[in-house]
């Protein structure tokens, strides 16, 4: 379900009074600050907007005060109905850490590793081997992370990034994401070096190259320093050459990660922009 936009107010006007009445009954929302100065309210779930509306007119007469700071809900409860307007985003985050653990209590995994390995590198130019291989077959490594640093670093990242794309654009964005540049990012690793790679970095790589297209060509605020990507895309290169000089030298998987970041940046300027339904202005 897609965010509904029904309030776009001034930087200066206080919403708290609303945003607690909204926490205490436990209605899913975010206020994002717009870079032309505004305030804009959504709603994770689009069937309370008719009873956020009468709020809304409530709140703009001055009938609607800050409540007492025992009234508001916990933060340990807003946190979870954050977590629960992501939903992709974060059973993504809790799936990683589970896949990590049972690698650790079963060796079912190891054989992802050796996918094509007796094509690889003689056949890696015939198409038929990649629908040979199969969608599964090539996208499942995405899962796989290899030590505690790898897990965090590669999570924390598809956290910044991937909930923003779900806040601002919805699932369905978030999950083509995350399916084609998984496909494409391994395709090409796969290709580069052969078998023997794992880690959702090329997925995060195509996430960074949306965002840093579209906050640039879609003036959508994703709300991420617009200097990231540029600073990635030179690490990228600078790594790469390091290993053209020295190979090896990084252990990275650069086919993943270009695969990825130019899948993701495809996607950005082919899906089109999302027009959100305005319910409700300041006034």
């Amino acid at each position: 379900m897609e965010p509904v936009l029904v309030l776009v107010a001034p930087a200066g006007v206080d919403l708290s009074p609303l945003t607690q009445r909204l926490w205490a009954e436990r209605i899913a929302h975010r206020v994002i600050d717009q870079a032309d100065g505004q305030q804009c309210l959504y709603l994770a779930d689009g069937r309370h907007a008719p009873q956020v509306k009468q709020w809304l007119e409530e709140w703009q007469a001055g009938q609607i005060t800050p409540l007492p700071a025992e009234a508001v809900e916990p933060k340990l409860w807003q946190g979870l109905l954050q977590l629960l307007a992501t939903p992709l985003s974060t059973f993504i985050l809790l799936l990683l850490p589970a896949v990590f653990i049972w690698m650790h209590f079963s060796a079912d995994w190891q054989h992802w590793l050796s996918a094509g390995a007796e094509y690889w590198p003689e056949q890696r130019f015939s198409l038929a081997v990649y629908w040979q291989l199969g969608v599964w077959e090539l996208w499942r490594p995405t899962l796989l992370h290899f030590s505690v640093l790898h897990l965090l670093f590669n999570s924390l990242w598809w956290w910044i990034l991937a909930r923003r794309v779900e806040q601002h654009e919805g699932v369905m964005p978030l999950l083509v994401l995350l399916l084609v540049c998984g496909l494409i990012g391994n395709m090409v690793q796969w290709w580069y070096a052969g078998p023997a790679f794992g880690g959702i970095s090329g997925v995060t790589l195509g996430l960074l190259g949306w965002v840093g297209f579209r906050q640039r060509r879609r003036n959508i605020d994703y709300r991420i320093p617009r200097m990231l990507l540029p600073v990635m895309v030179g690490w990228l290169l600078l790594t790469i050459s390091a290993d053209t000089l020295v190979p090896g030298l990084s252990g990275t998987a650069h086919g993943a990660h270009l695969g990825g970041l130019i899948s993701g940046f495809i996607l950005a300027m082919l899906w089109p922009v999302k027009t959100v339904s305005r319910d409700t202005e300041f006034k």
